[in-house]
């Protein structure tokens, strides 16, 4: 769990992080996103959403809540995107 939330806050100081729907769902249409993370407590409509995009990419279910994120990385949100190959690929190795 450190290491996730380590990698995670490294990303977002990088600016590689993004939370939100809107946000989020905008890297996908841009095709910008490489890996999307939602949380347990996370919508299925969040899900609907990605696969009527088409999104190509990693999709990884955290088995957190959106209130364990937010203590960690001080954003609250269920759904998250990284948009930077490297952190994508070393998040997903923690999983």
């Amino acid at each position: 769990m450190d290491k996730l939330f380590s990698m995670l806050g490294l990303a977002r100081r990088a600016g590689k992080l993004l939370n939100g729907r809107d946000a989020v769902m905008g890297s996908v249409k841009k095709k910008k996103a490489e890996l999307v993370l939602l949380t347990a407590d996370a919508s299925p409509r969040h899900k609907q959403e990605l696969e009527a995009l088409n999104f190509n990419g990693k999709t990884i279910e955290l088995p957190y809540n959106m209130d364990d994120i937010a203590f960690y990385l001080g954003k609250r949100s269920c759904i998250f995107a990284l948009e930077d190959k490297n952190l994508s690929a070393a998040i997903d190795k923690l999983n």
